[in-house]
């Protein structure tokens, strides 16, 4: 059972991941979605070996899993995996919630020199915990086909987004970089489409169309430079603003968080570096460790983060041999090799499931009926406590699921009990006659 939020209003690679379990996994893998449903009476863990908790719902949070499925999670004897990014906030409250349902293995984005700093014996004892990537590249790019960088109408692209102040300065980066570029670029006569603010922010098939229009594409290492166990970094830094509204990152880096800048740093290769290789961008990146991935002049042209190099940058940008060659050695050494592939991550999950179980792990319910009625439960009641809807779009998604539910049940029962043409003229009937019912 795989527990997540797959909203199609996440980015790519939130969604591509999800998928990675559902396509590439040797076990059958089923798909759950508990964000907004208050109680989960149909769902049984038990008809299920192995619970896997994906990083786009918050353990903490009632909105995302309620107390009804936290229970239903401690009371599961069975293989228990949790998915984690952004654990630098409320480290004490999330280490505290996987105690109490029982995590056996966790996958997170910090190197394995830094997770005991993070997830030490005392918060996590007896737990697996390994290192991740916060993305990988999913097996829809093999079918990428990126024009030339000479038929390209951009040179300089990037989308950034605002980052909460008590992240530290490694998240402030991501605006900071477009910003600076974009300041510094008018006297090279650069076309460029540069955005860091939140509105700015492209996704699903336009972003991939914005990464192809694209001579060289902005990124910054993903992660952070202050880890908040408790959650006080957060409430003194929010609290500062309260008071001072108008205060930039400086005055509150000076005033609150300079103590804690450093205390445990999360740096990481992003997942846009690979969307970037796939597509044959070149990459303007900040000088950085990228899990060990990325190499300076070998893979991304580096950009010092005062700026003071962009001479050597646009003279880089412009020559057209040297942009090629570093476009075709990233697409090589990231994409072709599949070492980043979804498929190695599943492969690594699989692997972590059959340690445990020692063989392939077969299911314990083939029929899965408490999870067949749980999400015909999540189908309706989810429509019908939606707070964004109406009371007359409620009972309408309410009848709608209704009537898809007893469609699709009528359907795989006929196809079971007719012949085959008796079910294609029956087939055939509903469809000229019912349609307008």
């Amino acid at each position: 059972m795989l527990l997540c939020d797959d909203h199609r209003g996440h980015a790519n690679t939130v969604l591509d991941h999800i998928n990675a379990f559902l396509n590439l996994s040797r076990h059958k893998v089923y798909k759950y979605n508990p964000r907004d449903l208050p109680f989960n009476y149909c769902l049984d863990l038990n008809e299920f070996g192995v619970v896997v908790i994906h990083y786009s719902l918050p353990i903490i949070s009632d909105h995302y899993i309620s107390p009804d499925l936290r229970q239903k999670i401690h009371r599961f004897q069975g293989l228990k995996i949790q998915y984690i990014q952004d654990d630098y906030r409320q480290v004490d409250q999330y280490t505290a919630m996987m105690r109490f349902l029982g995590i056996r293995v966790l996958f997170t984005p910090y190197p394995p020199e830094k997770i005991p700093h993070i997830y030490d014996e005392n918060r996590l004892p007896g737990v697996m915990k390994m290192t991740t990537l916060t993305g990988y590249i999913p097996e829809r790019h093999r079918k990428v086909v990126a024009p030339p960088l000479e038929n390209r109408p951009i040179d300089v692209g990037y989308r950034g987004r605002d980052i909460p102040y008590w992240l530290g300065t490694l998240g402030q980066e991501k605006a900071w970089i477009g910003e600076g570029f974009l300041k510094h670029a008018a006297p090279y006569g650069l076309n460029c489409d540069i955005g860091w603010k939140e509105n700015d922010r492209i996704y699903g098939k336009r972003w991939d169309r914005f990464i192809s229009s694209c001579k060289a594409m902005l990124g910054t290492e993903s992660g952070v430079s202050i880890t908040d166990f408790d959650g006080s970094i957060e409430i003194r830094t929010k609290e500062y603003l309260a008071i001072h509204p108008q205060a930039d990152f400086r005055e509150v880096y000076e005033k609150v968080l300079e103590p804690y800048e450093g205390n445990l740093i999360e740096n990481t290769i992003s997942p846009r570096v690979f969307e970037y290789a796939v597509h044959r961008t070149a990459m303007i990146l900040f000088p950085g460790e990228y899990s060990g991935i990325l190499q300076p002049w070998v893979h991304y042209i580096p950009l010092q983060k005062d700026f003071s190099n962009m001479d050597e940058v646009v003279a880089r940008l412009r020559d057209k041999d040297f942009l090629n060659a570093l476009v075709e050695r990233a697409y090589n050494e990231l994409i072709i090799s599949g070492k980043y592939s979804c498929w190695a991550m599943t492969r690594e999950f699989d692997g972590v499931v059959e340690r445990f179980f020692n063989s392939v792990l077969q299911p314990n319910n083939r029929l899965k009926i408490r999870f067949r009625l749980a999400r015909v439960e999540r189908l309706i009641v989810g429509n019908l406590l939606r707070p964004s809807l109406n009371l007359e779009r409620r009972i309408y998604y309410f009848l709608h699921h209704l009537v898809y539910l007893v469609q699709t049940f009528l359907k795989k029962a006929a196809k079971r009990i007719l012949s085959k043409s008796a079910y294609e003229q029956l087939r055939d009937y509903a469809e000229k006659h019912c349609r307008k019912l």
